[in-house]
């Protein structure tokens, strides 16, 4: 397959931003123009495999290729069903904001509908909305969405939920929280999901969650709807992980990313065949949904988790991992302030303990991470063994050799 790739370089935006709302739609209009030249979806893979072989090609075209191929992944669709998308807002009363009004604006909430609008416009078969649920914000982030999409007109395809509301009416995916400061993250994301699927039709009906910034272009949703679609899986889940990623993070959160993806495969082996398991961006078949959805042990940031090892259990290996275009969006990140990846593992303890059947190895992974207070989380961060900062997560499922008392070592 010849590509004539300077065609296309003349296109890519300069001093691409995901803050630049002009410069996301260019890569947009590029990713139209490559599929009119490249309508199959084996073609634009095979451009994909070049790209990627290459090395060096631009961020913008490498984004625009996986939004060429959702899109035609989309056009193929041809019975109908419902799409909802989901994300909970806290602090987000900047990201919300166009930049021309803040440094760190992103216009969130718009652009969200007008990507999801440029995926799905052409094809009348889908029917989407887009759900944002207010996870307690001290800066009324949901009275904010409510009034920019009062003045917009775009109430008819997305609605602003509030977790508060929830738990006041007693509804049963909010049980177990007494305020919006039991969540972070999980209880609102929990409470859209919820919500979709109680609105679901006769119709086949695709719940999707993501983050509130724009880390993730939601015009990649097409390669979510596919191995859910035609490949028999009920649950599909964006990776930044997979040898077709393309991923832009920071270093420091890659690091300790890998020390806790470590970890957590000690506490979990039935789910040792995936990677990125905290990619906010995740597809459930409403019929999966349903079943694992109730009786949430977690409302904070190890939701993704106790949601895959549910769907695990209920049926083995029926999870796809997608490889996705994703683009850090540190600046007003409230899991940077946070960082909680210790919380997390404290979580997933607890879900080993819950859910899996008792393993050696589990146990005494299990024992340390209990034990474990911020301040030597913080020092095995600093003194990460070498056997996992120099190793790639993948290589972990079968990697075991940094054991708990190497890590004790560490913290003596």
């Amino acid at each position: 397959m010849k590509i004539n790739l300077d065609n296309y370089l003349k296109l890519i935006p300069n001093d691409f931003s995901i803050s630049d709302e002009h410069k996301l739609k260019a890569v947009e209009q590029l990713a139209d123009i490559i599929l009119s030249d490249y309508p199959e979806i084996s073609l634009l893979k095979s451009f994909e495999s070049k790209l990627l072989s290459s090395n060096g090609a631009p961020l913008p075209l490498n984004l625009a290729i996986k939004l060429s191929i959702s899109k035609a992944i989309v056009r193929q669709i041809n019975k109908p069903f419902n799409v909802s998308v989901t994300f909970a807002m806290y602090k987000e009363n900047n990201r919300i904001l166009p930049a021309s009004e803040h440094p760190n604006g992103e216009n969130l909430l718009m652009v969200k509908l007008h990507q999801l609008d440029w995926l799905f416009c052409e094809n009348r078969n889908i029917k989407w909305e887009l759900i944002a649920v207010d996870d307690g914000c001290p800066e009324d982030s949901g009275k904010i969405a409510q009034e920019i999409l009062r003045k917009n007109k775009a109430t008819e395809k997305a609605e602003v939920l509030f977790l508060a509301d929830a738990i006041k009416k007693h509804l049963p995916i909010a049980e177990n929280l007494n305020s919006p400061n039991d969540s972070q993250k999980g209880g609102s994301i929990a409470y859209g999901m919820w919500h979709a699927a109680q609105n679901s039709s006769d119709q086949e009906h695709i719940i999707v969650y993501t983050d509130a910034d724009l880390s993730t272009h939601l015009g990649q949703t097409g390669l979510l709807l596919q191995p859910l679609l035609s490949e028999n899986k009920q649950v599909a889940i964006g990776s930044r992980r997979e040898t077709n990623s393309i991923a832009i993070k920071k270093g420091i959160r890659n690091t300790r990313g890998k020390l806790f993806i470590y970890l957590w495969k000690r506490l979990l082996p039935e789910l040792n065949y995936l990677v990125d398991t905290q990619c906010g961006f995740k597809a459930f078949k409403h019929e999966t949904l349903i079943e694992i959805i109730d009786d949430l042990i977690e409302s904070k940031f190890a939701i993704d988790i106790e949601l895959l090892l549910r769907a695990e259990l209920l049926k083995q290996k029926k999870i796809a991992k997608v490889g996705i275009a994703w683009i850090d969006s540190e600046a007003e990140s409230t899991t940077t302030d946070i960082q909680p990846y210790l919380q997390m593992l404290k979580s997933i303890s607890k879900m080993y303990r819950k859910y899996s059947g008792k393993h050696q190895e589990s146990e005494s992974f299990s024992d340390f991470i209990d034990s474990l207070s911020n301040e030597q989380w913080d020092k095995l961060v600093e003194k990460i063994p070498d056997g996992i900062a120099n190793r790639e997560p993948f290589e972990f499922d079968s990697y075991k050799n940094v054991t708990v008392i190497d890590f004790k070592d560490i913290l003596s």
